[in-house]
């Protein structure tokens, strides 16, 4: 096992995860709630960059120490839900001779590790974000799904989970990973959280997809070998948290560069939203021009898209070629398109492939439709 820590800087993202085992994403953890959201928005945003045998590593639990320690049983539960939803490495921060009974039968949650362990190796995606409240969504290899609601504030509030969040369709079955308690819902339902609380649930119903898998739900399967990212950006929305180390010395703590600008999930590289030709998308791969995603083949007979140029594109010019490779075989090609194009289908046998590669790059006078 080969741990790589340059505390996310160095575009690490882009490279890490074709040398080591895991890389860390952030600046050294500590035992406070601010910093532990730190870690967490570090790795959050990148869950394409993680898969089997490579993992994005948000730094170790801190469960037992500090704002996490018997006093604070709602937000060392939080932490634990959080990094096992994102496939972080469960590396314990305490002297487990000093651990309670509650403290230990958190450590040994079999339910929340299951998910931290699932073979599939999907890192969860950001389904709702906002600044107060998230809610993170994870495939399993079983075809169910596990959810994580989170409350990052101090004040109680609630969370509606939809079908939409899920890519579910119908009546949907849930089970709280902490209580055990089940239940059942249509559309939407609505999750109370206590400050600091993540309701962890596994739920299960009929894919919006029926036939297939989106790419957004199969991260771990998707490897940006080439993201396109030309200069590395900081990235805003990493939580920026008092750094105990340094108190209130220098000037404070700089957006630091986390998944900002690279290959995301149902969002744009720089987490606008997915929207082209004027259609908005709530689904989707938002990759820059010049990218190469990688992804494994599990059987699947047939590769479908939609594909265009977002309207967000900077500068609106240049035009874009689409193009998917079966086995290292051009297999489909897109017309140039440019920003503001509507959507064009393209499709692919990948029957008997094993690597189906997806690449965007500028486009050449030549270029023509391969269907």
């Amino acid at each position: 096992m080969l741990s790589l820590c340059l505390w996310g800087s160095a575009n690490v993202r882009s490279w890490g995860k074709d040398l080591g085992n895991m890389s860390r994403t952030s600046e050294d953890i500590s035992p406070t709630w601010a910093r532990m959201l730190h870690n967490l928005d570090s790795t959050a945003r990148r869950p394409l960059y993680a898969h089997p045998g490579s993992w994005n590593d948000p730094d170790m639990l801190f469960i037992g120490k500090g704002e996490f320690d018997a006093t604070h049983a709602v937000e060392a539960r939080s932490h634990f839900a959080l990094w096992a939803m994102e496939n972080a490495p469960l590396l314990i921060g305490m002297d487990l001779r000093q651990a309670n009974a509650e403290q230990m039968a958190l450590l040994g949650w079999k339910a929340a590790i299951a998910l931290n362990q699932d073979p599939a190796g999907n890192q969860a995606v950001l389904a709702y974000d906002s600044a107060e409240v998230q809610i993170y969504v994870k495939t399993l290899a079983d075809g169910t799904k596990a959810v994580a609601l989170l409350n990052r504030s101090a004040a109680a509030t609630h969370a509606t989970l939809t079908a939409a969040h899920l890519k579910l369709v119908g009546e949907i079955a849930t089970t709280d990973l902490w209580t055990g308690k089940s239940g059942r819902f249509t559309d939407e339902t609505t999750v109370p959280l206590a400050p600091h609380e993540t309701v962890l649930l596994k739920v299960s119903g009929r894919r919006r997809l029926p036939d297939g898998l989106y790419l957004s739900e199969m991260p771990g399967r998707v490897n940006p070998a080439v993201d396109g990212v030309v200069q590395p950006q900081p990235d805003p929305l990493v939580h920026r948290g008092l750094l105990p180390w340094n108190d209130t010395r220098g000037t404070g703590e700089h957006p630091r560069y986390g998944g900002w600008g690279g290959a995301a999930v149902d969002s744009g590289p720089y987490g606008q939203e997915l929207q082209a030709g004027h259609e908005k998308i709530d689904t989707g791969i938002g990759i820059l021009a010049g990218s190469r995603l990688q992804v494994r083949n599990a059987g699947q007979a047939r590769f479908t898209a939609r594909v265009g140029v977002d309207d967000a594109a900077w500068g609106n010019s240049g035009a874009v070629t689409f193009q998917v490779y079966g086995d290292g075989r051009l297999l489909a090609q897109s017309a140039p398109l440019r920003a503001g194009a509507a959507l064009v289908p393209l499709a692919a046998d990948v029957r008997g492939v094993r690597l189906i590669e997806l690449v965007t790059r500028p486009a050449r006078a030549s270029d023509a439709p391969i269907r």
